[in-house]
């Protein structure tokens, strides 16, 4: 693979040799980048021949979340200056997207110029980098901040209507999602009199990971920021209609609240009458936000709406259906409840209680009697049964509460032992239990028995992508329970998760995103003299075998054989295999450690002479770094057979000399038999010879008469 083809938007970037990578934390963990950045005075990271990251100049209006940013200057054809942000490593960011990212020629959107990995060298561990061109001004909110703004109608239709438009219309020509459109991630060189605005990046998290419940749909907001999933253009419809309510409005109505408190006004209210208020607003304006604001995406404006308005011609919106509310309220947890959606938020506070109200029929009375459902018990037995599937034993309590929910509320996200995750964001939420080394018998358990089928069973409709997601489940489920390297929870992740680096141990300190990747990795580890006793751990394998099966399959069988000595041929072949087949330069340091860890293969071999040829041949070979020549040379198809058959004839023969001696053995234990019977041999054979003799004798003295 040539460097430019390792960099993701097509610059020519020269990356450097993978040195190391080590955890990011969450948005609440403690970081010290900007110390160990500040320690570093004026040192620079080069991202490539062109570009270079100034580690001691922080820019924090540029920061994405917990993502830093730092001033970066470009030369030659990249004069410039830009902002890299440095991406952490417990949040995956969108990196396949940069591609489609950097076609994006719009001045109201930031633009990226280009992205990889690079040794992040402040903190002595690689990163992946995204590099944005400097824009104007800061963001017109800080992060967190929901004040009320009050811009008149006319300035947010020059300044944020038009430009917002014409991007979210590039996005829709590309069938690309942002995922972070929100006050606090539009920049302006003045906020009290803005002429132009520019979107800022999306690309350094999972996508929405930095929005607030407030600019997500109320099924989305429900998720855990980590887990909800790509999203659609009806969910950036949305938040850009929020953005201009909080721009517009001069009160702000949910001062205060907590995000839960946020999605449960919406769900009681509606989402316009939640975000707005007691702000009356007036004219054309009052259309486009109640077109943006219906809480059904099916009926809320797309951007052939929107620009319809523009143009002029006046839409009424559509009016979207109230959310059922129950007749009679009931009781749980010390609370009255007539929002079924609210009340499956709220039945994890306490699973047994929950449990309570299936049990005496409470539940089934409320859902037929007040909200009128007539197969109420069909309902609730099916839930009950799919939970019931593994055992009334532990996690059952867990799984029902999370079958009553999806009954409850099926457009909310799947709510697992305090976990809220939408099936194409339980990868993200997996990749981080697992970095954190938290338990992962939850997901063990929800990918083996059918809770993300059970949830999309319950979906009415909508843009998901059913046939995807069932495929992509279907086949972790096919391999979770599995215990051979290369199986289990950690292939499901890569599975769940197609831009999820490897996450083995082995390689904390480096980015990992392909089968190069690893080969690269390995190289620096072993240069560096801390050469694994395996390279391939059950991540590596599984990371492989997702990515690339011809590159590793053919050889899992040894690789989880017991014998050491098919272990290291299998670790040997397949990465030797990954070097043919992707064309790869020379890996001395790798081959020196392979060559090293010989030893159980080398006495496999029973002639002594030709493991010591095969030991001069490897010397040789080693520092020539060509995997695939090891490879040949100790795995030559007749070179196990013919040592085999020379020793089994060896043992043959030595079969043979043992009976023998075993027999004289015998017969000189047996003296007085033994003599007596060789005298008689002896004597006979005399005997005849002798006899022999004379009548030769006595025929010629015949014959001569």
């Amino acid at each position: 693979m040539s460097e430019t083809e390792r960099e993701d938007t097509g610059v020519p970037v020269e990356p450097s040799p993978p040195p190391d990578e080590v955890a990011g934390q969450s948005v609440g963990d403690v970081r010290k980048d900007d110390e160990t950045a500040s320690s570093g005075g004026n040192a620079v990271v080069a991202f490539n021949e062109f570009i270079q990251i100034r580690c001691g100049r922080r820019l924090p209006h540029f920061d994405s979340g917990p993502v830093k940013a730092y001033e970066a200057v470009g030369s030659g054809k990249f004069a410039g200056l830009y902002f890299a942000l440095v991406c952490e490593r417990n949040f995956i960011p969108r990196a396949n997207a940069g591609s489609i990212f950097s076609a994006f020629n719009n001045p109201a959107l930031v633009r990226l110029a280009a992205s990889g990995v690079v040794d992040w060298t402040p903190a002595r561990q690689q990163r992946y980098v995204l590099i944005y061109e400097s824009c104007p001004g800061k963001a017109i909110l800080k992060a967190g901040d929901r004040q009320a703004i009050g811009w008149k109608p006319e300035i947010v239709m020059e300044a944020v209507v038009k430009p917002l438009v014409s991007v979210l219309r590039d996005f829709r020509d590309k069938d690309f999602v942002h995922g972070a459109i929100c006050p606090q991630n539009l920049f302006s060189a003045s906020r009290n009199a803005p002429e132009r605005i520019i979107l800022g990046e999306c690309l350094a998290g999972p996508p929405s990971f930095w929005q607030t419940a407030l600019y997500e749909p109320v099924e989305r907001a429900m998720a855990d920021p980590l887990a909800r999933g790509l999203g659609t253009r009806a969910d950036d419809m949305y938040a850009f209609g929020v953005t201009l309510a909080v721009l517009l409005r001069h009160h702000d109505p949910l001062e205060g609240l907590t995000e839960k408190e946020i999605i449960k006004q919406k769900v009681e209210n509606g989402s316009y009458a939640a975000i707005t208020g007691k702000d009356r607003f007036t004219g054309a304006i009052l259309e486009l936000l109640r077109g943006l604001l219906v809480d059904d995406a099916v009926l809320r404006w797309s951007i052939d709406e929107v620009e319809t308005w523009l143009d002029g011609q006046r839409l009424s919106p559509k009016q979207t259906t109230k959310r059922h509310k129950a007749a009679r309220p009931i009781s749980f947890h010390g609370r009255r409840y007539s929002q079924p959606a609210i009340l499956a938020m709220d039945l994890e506070e306490n699973v047994a209680e929950a449990v309570e109200l299936v049990e005496s029929g409470t539940l089934e009375q409320w859902l037929a009697r007040s909200l009128e459902i007539k197969d109420a018990d069909e309902l609730i037995e099916m839930a009950v049964s799919s939970a019931e599937e593994l055992g009334r034993g532990p996690g059952y309590r867990d799984r029902l509460v999370c079958r009553l929910s999806i009954l409850l509320d099926p457009d909310a996200p799947i709510r697992l032992k305090g976990m809220h995750m939408r099936p194409d964001g339980v990868g993200n939420m997996l990749a981080e239990a697992i970095r954190k080394k938290r338990d992962l018998q939850p997901f063990v358990d929800m990918i083996s028995d059918q809770t993300i089928i059970n949830w999309l069973d319950s979906q009415k409709g909508g843009s998901i992508d059913y046939g995807a997601i069932v495929s992509r489940y279907e086949t972790a489920r096919a391999f979770v329970k599995l215990k051979n390297i290369g199986h289990g929870i950690e292939r499901s992740v890569y599975i769940l998760h197609a831009e999820c680096p490897c996450l083995s141990e082995k390689l904390e300190n480096y980015y990992v995103r392909t089968p190069e990747d690893i080969m690269y990795a390995f190289e620096d580890i072993c240069s560096k003299g801390d050469a694994p006793v395996r390279f391939l751990d059950r991540h590596v394998a599984a990371f492989l075998s997702v990515k690339d099966r011809k590159n590793i399959d053919p050889y899992l069988v040894e690789i989880n054989a017991e014998e050491r000595y098919r272990q290291v041929l299998g670790e040997l072949k397949t990465l030797a295999t990954i070097q043919i087949r992707s064309r790869m330069e020379k890996f001395p340091s790798i081959a020196r450690a392979l060559a090293s860890s010989l030893d159980p293969v080398y006495e496999r071999f029973h002639d002594r002479e030709l493991r010591q040829s095969l030991r001069q041949k490897i010397d040789r070979l080693k520092d020539q770094g060509d995997l695939s020549k090891i490879a040949n040379t100790i795995d030559e198809g007749a070179l196990f057979p013919q040592d085999f058959r020379a020793f089994r004839n060896a043992m043959i023969e030595y079969k043979d000399l043992r009976a023998e001696k075993e027999k004289l053995a015998r017969k000189l234990a047996e003296s007085g038999e033994f003599g007596r019977s060789t005298g008689h041999q002896v004597a006979a054979l005399f005997s005849g010879i002798l006899g022999g003799i004379i009548i030769v004798l006595f025929a010629i003295m015949v014959f001569a008469r």
